[in-house]
C-alpha cells in the first residue's frame, strides 16, 4: 500500500499496514537478491526500507486482524438498520447466515459485559431481531 492508500486510515491500523508491508517488500527485494537480479537496485531498495522480521510482520498482521475484527460488529449493525439481511450480511462476510448472527449475538454479551455504559443494547438487539424479510 501506499501513503496515499493509508491516508485516511486509523493510526494503528496505519501503522501495522506499513509494518506488514515493510516486511513484505524485503522479503521481495531479499528474493530479488537470492535469484542474482539486480543487486544494487535490491540493495537500494532495502536500505530505504526498516528492519521487520517475521515475528514483527505476524504480530502487525494479528493487530491488524483483530483490530478490523474488533470493529466489525457495529457496521454489521448499521447494515441491519440499513435494511440488511442476515444472509445478505453473512455472504459479504464470507461466512453463512447463522454465523453472521451468532458472531453478532456474541459481540453484543461482549458489549454488555465490557463497555455496558457505552453501549446502546435495545438499539443492537433490535438490529438483532429485525426483519429478515429478502430486500
Amino acid at each position: 500500500m501506499t501513503n496515499a492508500d493509508t491516508h485516511n486510515l486509523p493510526p494503528d491500523l496505519r501503522e501495522y499496514i506499513k509494518t506488514w508491508d515493510a516486511y513484505g517488500a524485503r522479503h521481495m527485494w531479499n528474493r530479488v537478491l537470492e535469484l542474482g537480479g539486480d543487486a544494487a537496485v535490491a540493495r537500494a531498495a532495502l536500505e530505504e526500507l526498516p528492519e521487520v522480521d517475521a515475528l514483527e510482520a505476524l504480530a502487525a498482521n494479528a493487530a491488524a486482524v483483530n483490530l478490523l475484527v474488533g470493529r466489525r460488529w457495529y457496521i454489521m449493525q448499521e447494515a441491519r438498520e440499513a435494511g440488511a439481511t442476515w444472509e445478505a450480511i453473512g455472504k459479504a462476510l464470507g461466512i453463512t447466515k447463522q454465523g453472521a448472527q451468532d458472531y453478532y449475538r456474541r459481540q453484543i454479551e461482549n458489549q454488555e459485559k465490557y463497555v455496558a455504559d457505552l453501549h446502546d443494547a435495545a438499539r443492537a438487539r433490535a438490529a438483532l431481531d429485525g426483519n429478515d424479510d429478502p430486500q
